[in-house]
């Protein structure tokens, strides 16, 4: 039987035709079988515990892909597919929530013997599980893949924008991300991070509310340059403090 005469059986004939050869199928067959729209969670089931097809790494990857795979079998796969593919089915919506939560995992014990092609690459399009640890990757290679990921959120950047485990490069280029620079609140935490570059955190300042420079000035831990700056842009800060609301 063609690949596809497999693919388009009915219901009744995929059942009787597995029947009859499932013990016998090859990859290919299998493959063709798993794309039937007819087939089952019984189907699938019987595929995955099959050891000679669950051993052809294509089955492996499409038993743990496919909606009609039964989560036990699914969770139990994905054990044994490859970075790349793990990165790609954790965030594809047509794979259960559960079977991509295994992948996510699975994904956060191994990020660290990845090479470095290999987290630029799984930056730009990981789930956002991935994407909290390697918001802190010491690459910057890595961070600016980071910045292109669609999946990458505004609280994402106000994770690594506040915090003193940023590096400085790291907070110049959210400064230049046209995406992400213009947020009011990212402005506002660079300008508060001690290790984003001076001129980057003076660059901010014309954005901020007076309300908000009043307090950045008046904060201890704010730098005698910030406050400098502060001081010329509004030409003094008790004019800016006069007219705080």
């Amino acid at each position: 039987m063609s690949l596809h005469h497999l693919k388009s059986l009915n219901r009744d004939a995929l059942a009787d035709f597995l029947a009859e050869n499932l013990a016998h199928l090859v990859e290919d067959e299998a493959l063709a079988v798993l794309e039937n729209p007819y087939v089952t969670p019984r189907v699938c089931q019987a595929i995955a515990q099959n050891q000679r097809l669950s051993a052809f790494y294509s089955v492996r990857v499409k038993l743990v892909g496919h909606r009609q795979t039964p989560q036990a079998q699914a969770v139990r796969l994905v054990h044994y597919l490859y970075w790349p593919d793990l990165v790609r089915l954790s965030v594809d919506v047509t794979v259960s929530a559960q079977v991509r939560r295994a992948i996510d995992t699975i994904l956060l014990t191994r990020v660290d013997k990845l090479s470095l092609g290999e987290r630029i690459a799984a930056a730009r399009r990981c789930s956002s599980a991935l994407i909290k640890v390697l918001l802190f990757d010491p690459d910057p290679k890595v961070f600016a893949s980071l910045l292109n990921n669609q999946r990458l959120r505004e609280d994402d950047l106000l994770l690594i924008a506040s915090s003193h485990n940023a590096a400085a490069e790291q907070l110049a280029m959210i400064a230049g991300e046209r995406k992400w620079g213009s947020r009011y609140s990212v402005r506002k935490a660079l300008v508060l991070n001690p290790i984003t570059p001076r001129s980057v955190a003076a660059s901010q300042l014309r954005f901020l509310s007076r309300r908000d420079l009043v307090g950045i000035h008046e904060n201890p831990a704010t730098s005698l340059y910030l406050r400098r700056c502060i001081e010329r842009l509004h030409e003094s800060i008790r004019t800016l403090q006069g007219t705080v609301e």
